[in-house]
């Protein structure tokens, strides 16, 4: 993996840095890139941009940010007037059975980020650096003056029964999914607890909340996402800082709609996107299928938000209803 953070990727001008927090909330490059959300369907929010924000002056950083869900909630963020900092591997890991996102997907989410009149940083690593991701931090600091939100979002997944996976396979899930999120903290942590103020969002997932047959091993990696999300709550909390789960259901990005999970759902069978949309809405209470990553976007900002100020330690679902079968 790369851990040259400039990786081809344009980032802001440096000029000025003593009142970037100020200046930089409606610096940026004016057009978007019409790029497609993590292999979903391109989708603008009914929300404008607002650089005056609630968020404005404030500053994110994202892992797994070049597509899909990522973008997604990058792009709440940015909607509400935060500065980001994409953070992505953005080159194809060989272990990984699908395709992950590129350079050239990063590239564009820089673009599509700016043209919310924010100002974009794209940071290209791996989440299992924790070199790479304190100089993300780093940069946040150095481009914006300081590091407010951070949705450890990177992730991978892997289907198929409990007793088929080798120990390679199974060290890159926990690997990725919880040792990846566990150095986002251990990077971010030590500028949110010097400035004694910050909201951390954890990305898990409905099977964090409830077992799962198909992807038993993704699973417990995301009950892991949860059980830290607690207990980064209960260490950071006297100092103002909160952090909370979020757990999706399913949703339509590259994650789910690829030929590797298609092919392995019905063994022997190779489902259509539409087949496996239709299975989805069997899952789902409410009528929808693969519902669209801005939905979890929406959620992260409301948790970035000042309406969730007291909020930590909790566990969003975004379920369609299906987490109403849940126990508690």
């Amino acid at each position: 993996m790369s851990n040259n953070v400039n990786d081809g990727v344009e980032t802001p001008d440096r000029a000025g840095q003593a009142t970037r927090r100020t200046i930089l909330t409606g610096a940026a490059g004016l057009g978007a890139v019409a790029a497609m959300a993590g292999g979903a369907v391109a989708q603008t929010s009914d929300q404008s941009s607002d650089a005056s924000g609630e968020l404005a002056g404030k500053t994110a950083l994202v892992t797994g940010a070049a597509r899909g869900i990522g973008l997604a909630c990058a792009e709440a963020l940015a909607q509400g007037g935060a500065n980001v900092v994409l953070f992505d591997v953005a080159e194809q890991i060989p272990e990984v059975p699908y395709p992950l996102a590129t350079a050239d997907d990063l590239a564009a989410a820089k673009s599509r980020i700016e043209g919310h009149g924010v100002g974009c940083v794209a940071v290209k690593g791996d989440v299992r650096s924790l070199a790479d991701q304190q100089a993300a931090v780093e940069r946040a600091v150095s481009e914006f003056g300081g590091l407010d939100f951070v949705v450890a979002n990177a992730g991978i997944t892997q289907i198929g029964a409990l007793d088929s996976f080798s120990e390679d396979e199974l060290s890159l899930v926990l690997d990725i999914n919880v040792k990846g999120v566990i150095k986002t903290l251990q990077a971010a942590i030590p500028t949110l607890r010097d400035q004694k103020s910050g909201r951390i969002v954890l990305m898990s997932s409905v099977t964090g909340r409830a077992g799962s047959q198909l992807f038993p091993v993704y699973s417990a990696s995301k009950w892991a996402v949860i059980g830290l999300a607690k207990s980064t709550a209960l260490s950071l909390g006297p100092l103002g800082i909160t952090c909370n789960a979020v757990c999706p259901s399913l949703v339509h990005t590259k994650l789910l709609d690829n030929e590797y999970i298609l092919s392995s759902i019905v063994p022997g069978q190779t489902l259509t996107f539409e087949q496996f949309n239709e299975g989805a809405k069997g899952r789902h209470i409410m009528p929808v299928g693969l519902y669209e990553p801005s939905r979890v976007g929406d959620c992260v900002r409301f948790l970035c938000g000042d309406g969730a100020a007291l909020i930590s330690g909790d566990v969003f679902d975004i379920a369609a209803g299906a987490n109403a079968q849940f126990p508690a």
